[in-house]
């Protein structure tokens, strides 16, 4: 989810943080209310897994469980073996106006020798007009006059 190569937005209530990606009209929660995914979220996993999340100060730390295994992990490795075991933990914050920060820890025990990190920093848009469209491949677009 965090590998946006389209806009984002992000909206926050008491109880969660949802954000919205334009690529495939994606989206996904963070549950703040200390809530644990259940046995049956955790036996269905999804492209975005279950995200649950608590504040340290400015910081916003997230645990990710249940991503399915063809989940893609980074730009470059999109088919790098991982099983549905794989859990990323984040630590996302502001580090400067406007400019985010995440950083991610992505752990399988069955597929990887050792934890790996990448730091992902995402800018605020700097335009009013700047908002998320629909998602619209390309395809059959030359059909379209």
């Amino acid at each position: 989810m965090m590998n946006m190569f389209y806009g984002m937005e992000l909206m926050q209530s008491k109880d969660k943080i949802t954000m919205y990606g334009e690529m495939n009209d994606m989206y996904r929660r963070i549950f703040l209310d200390g809530r644990q995914p259940s046995r049956k979220v955790l036996n269905d996993p999804t492209y975005a897994g279950y995200s649950t999340g608590h504040w340290e100060g400015n910081t916003l730390v997230v645990d990710t469980v249940a991503l399915r295994d063809d989940s893609l992990i980074e730009d470059f490795v999109a088919f790098s073996p991982h099983s549905d075991k794989m859990t990323v933990h984040e630590r996302i914050r502001l580090i400067e106006p406007g400019v985010l920060e995440d950083r991610m820890t992505v752990t399988d025990a069955d597929a990887f020798l050792e934890p790996f990190e990448m730091v992902r920093t995402y800018r605020k848009a700097s335009l009013p007009s700047d908002e998320l469209r629909e998602f619209a491949c390309a395809e059959g677009l030359a059909k379209v006059k």
